[in-house]
């Protein structure tokens, strides 16, 4: 990385270390000119991974992308990001949300909780894709999921980051929806996503898919994680799911759906 470049970045993420952090008039030229100087171009997938993961991991990671949005960098280095502002959200208050400052809401509390860069990427990429919904669908976003797989292949294209943290941001898209219509979900489809999943064979990742989720919920107005009755459904729900015998043949859907209808009806567990 050219040393104008190092400056640029040094100065972006110096921006993620405090909270409300603001730079000064030369500071901001300075990035100005590198970003002009078409010096984000220059990086190669690995350096711009380095500068990314660096990003996400920040006390305030929401900083670095308003520093490199203040001095239009942010749409060179990660245009996937940079094209959700302005995009409008439906959400349950009177007016939609800005997906572009929702997404930093959602980074902002994924930092909050200490959650690992897998986490905290796919809880910035889990909505790209509705920055290619059409103008007159918005503020709905149907099939938003298949246009953020291209969208996150084309950012993964460009910038290396970890097979982990690219698979759980990929399940998120697809999944983060599903999750929170899980209260309205009968039980045959609450099995049917927690096999799509892997829910059983890969718990870890299933749960980093869940604090996404939270993490998104609680980025609305007038709502925490507390209030986020999805996740204790869910998990008590792959409880009974799990405990469905593979032998001496194995569980049928039906049979684990028959367990989970159990696990959620009124009386079967703790409500949620």
């Amino acid at each position: 990385m050219v040393p104008m470049g190092q400056q640029l970045f040094r100065l972006a993420l110096g921006a993620a270390q405090s909270r409300g952090a603001v730079l000064d008039a030369a500071d901001q030229a300075l990035m100005v000119s590198a970003v002009q100087m078409d010096l984000i171009e220059r990086l190669t997938p690995e350096q711009a991974g380095q500068v990314l993961r660096r990003a996400l991991m920040s006390p305030y990671p929401e900083g670095f992308f308003r520093a490199l949005r203040d001095c239009a960098g942010l749409r060179r280095f990660l245009p996937e990001f940079e094209a959700l502002f302005g995009v409008p959200h439906a959400s349950d208050q009177p007016e939609p949300v800005d997906v572009g400052e929702h997404q930093m809401r959602v980074l902002a509390g994924a930092a909050r909780r200490g959650a690992r860069l897998a986490v905290r990427f796919a809880a910035l990429a889990h909505k790209i894709g509705m920055a290619d919904t059409p103008r007159h669908c918005w503020p709905s976003h149907v099939g938003h999921e298949a246009r953020g797989r291209a969208r996150l292949s084309a950012l993964g294209a460009r910038i290396a980051m970890p097979a982990d943290a690219l698979d759980l941001a990929a399940l998120a898209v697809a999944e983060c929806d599903r999750v929170h219509r899980a209260s309205d979900l009968r039980a045959g489809p609450i099995a049917e996503l927690l096999t799509r999943v892997q829910a059983l064979q890969r718990p870890e990742r299933f749960e980093q898919l869940l604090e996404v989720c939270i993490c998104d919920y609680s980025a609305y107005a007038g709502h925490s994680e507390a209030d986020y009755a999805k996740a204790p459904r869910l998990r008590r729900a792959l409880a009974a799911y799990a405990s469905v015998p593979d032998a001496p043949v194995p569980a049928t859907p039906h049979a684990r759906a028959e367990a989970v209808a159990r696990a959620l009806r009124p009386g079967g567990g703790k409500q949620v």
